[in-house]
């Protein structure tokens, strides 16, 4: 590693060249002492090359280096990622949008009630009174057409159904040509008038309830005879709930009352394809909503 800093054996003289003097002087002109300064300087020359040989490494800034102490390389242990930034866009000056929320029903109406299309017309005259309407549509539920039979309804099912259709407006014209209480369709006047030999006239709010109840009675002896076991001639009772599956809401149910107002909308054709399909009525919320009105009666609050 180093020469030796050691003496020789004791007695014997050093060897002059192993402590760096030069051939033929005296190697020790002092007794010795010059031989031990000699030993010294060598010794801490020794000790200052060992620190320098085996001192790690330094980085240029003084620091020092990492030391590798093993052959296998390293791996740096990896730190917290930097978390991604984001830039706010700039306002554009349009309003910021929201996916819309999971509805579970339809929309509501975007205008109210009582605001109709402007196809909408009404008849001269304007509108009957609140009392004269219900005293139309009493008389009317309590008039038989059929001459051999009877059909028993309470005229409170008259008045929902006019109050579905047009909310006892008597005057009002739909866009589709419904006209009156019931909305009777020039096509309905004329099958009514022909079946019962009448000559009611749909603008006449006495006559157009007449021609509501005349259609009532005609649909619900149709579907008794023909769909739910109905003897002919007969009597036909429209005061059944029809509650007879716990599990189904009444207003689902297949049976004369529902048949009958389903059809009063969609006309006996719709209803009867449905029946014999076994799909059920095509306008149940037209369905539940008369018989809602059956047991509210907002007529009577708003007398």
């Amino acid at each position: 590693m180093h020469p030796s800093s050691e003496p020789g054996d004791a007695g014997s003289p050093p060897d002059p060249e192993a402590v760096g003097l030069q051939p033929g002087l005296d190697p020790d002109p002092d007794n010795g002492a010059g031989t031990w300064l000699v030993a010294f300087v060598l010794f801490f020359a020794s000790v200052a090359v060992a620190v320098f040989l085996f001192m790690p490494p330094t980085s240029p800034d003084g620091a020092p280096a990492a030391v590798v102490t093993s052959a296998e390389p390293t791996t740096e242990s990896p730190g917290p990622e930097p978390e991604p930034t984001t830039t706010a866009a700039a306002p554009t000056g349009e309003p910021e949008t929201t996916a819309a929320a999971e509805t579970t029903g339809p929309a509501l109406p975007t205008e109210p009630p009582s605001v109709h299309p402007p196809c909408t017309t009404y008849l001269h005259g304007g509108a009957a009174p609140a009392s004269e309407v219900e005293a139309a549509l009493d008389e009317a539920a309590g008039t038989q057409f059929w001459t051999n039979s009877t059909v028993e309804f309470s005229p409170d099912l008259l008045k929902a159904i006019a109050w579905m259709e047009s909310g006892w407006q008597s005057d009002i014209v739909a866009c589709d040509g419904g006209t009156g209480l019931m909305q009777i369709q020039p096509t309905t006047e004329k099958f009514v008038n022909q079946r019962f030999e009448a000559d009611f006239d749909r603008e006449d709010p006495g006559d157009n309830a007449m021609l509501g109840s005349a259609q009532v009675q005609w649909l619900a002896k149709y579907f008794a005879v023909n769909y739910f076991g109905g003897a002919d001639p007969g009597a036909y009772s429209l005061d059944d709930d029809c509650s007879r599956d716990d599990a189904v809401p009444d207003h689902q149910e297949i049976c004369l009352l529902n048949s009958v107002i389903s059809a009063y909308q969609a006309g006996f054709g719709t209803v009867e394809a449905a029946l014999d399909a076994g799909t059920g009525y095509t306008n149940l919320q037209y369905v539940e909503t008369v018989r809602a009105l059956l047991d509210l009666r907002p007529w009577e609050r708003s007398a």
